[in-house]
């Protein structure tokens, strides 16, 4: 066997192969091919802005579209305080106006993550992620926030940020 990297013109064998042996997820050849070659047919960007009484963009949200599995998840986002980044916990409009276009969109989830910093697991090397999950502790008011507007940890990338940084994986069923 050969590993090959995909590209526009060998796309097209793959995606007759898709086709035939799973037509329930791609019905056509088209519907393989352009996830293949066209990102924009599976993952999409979208995003929101807080203004001031001015128009001055006082903080935002920007969200990737995960078309394939229904769900609008969180890129990156923050909102001025005075000089003072902080995060989710002053977002709500935008979190419910996210909330609204993914349901408009007919997708069934919303995920996002939180770095582990502040957190008793942040520093510690992470052999079961399980347990990590159930003892984790913080102060931190943005994961309070979280988990008051719906949200439920569902898992932890250890070493996402680095040795022993860890992100906080949660989803929020719309």
């Amino acid at each position: 066997m050969k590993v090959i990297k995909l590209n526009n013109e060998n796309a097209v064998e793959v995606a007759s192969l898709m086709n035939e042996i799973k037509p329930e997820w791609w019905p056509t050849f088209d519907n393989a091919y352009n996830q293949l070659t066209n990102i924009d047919d599976s993952i999409g960007t979208v995003g929101w802005y807080l203004a001031d009484e001015n128009g001055n963009p006082i903080g935002w949200a920007l969200f990737r579209e995960l078309k394939c599995y229904l769900s609008l998840e969180l890129e990156c986002s923050g909102y001025n305080d005075n000089g003072i980044f902080k995060l989710e916990h002053k977002l709500q409009e935008l979190f419910d106006k996210a909330s609204e276009y993914a349901k408009s969109k007919r997708y069934t989830t919303s995920r996002t993550g939180m770095s582990s910093k502040d957190f008793n697991i942040d520093g510690e090397e992470i052999n079961d992620i399980p347990s990590a999950i159930q003892s984790l502790k913080t102060d931190r008011i943005d994961y309070y926030w979280l988990l008051n507007y719906g949200f439920k940890v569902i898992g932890i990338h250890p070493n996402a940020y680095g040795n022993q940084s860890h992100v906080i994986l949660f989803a929020k069923q719309l």
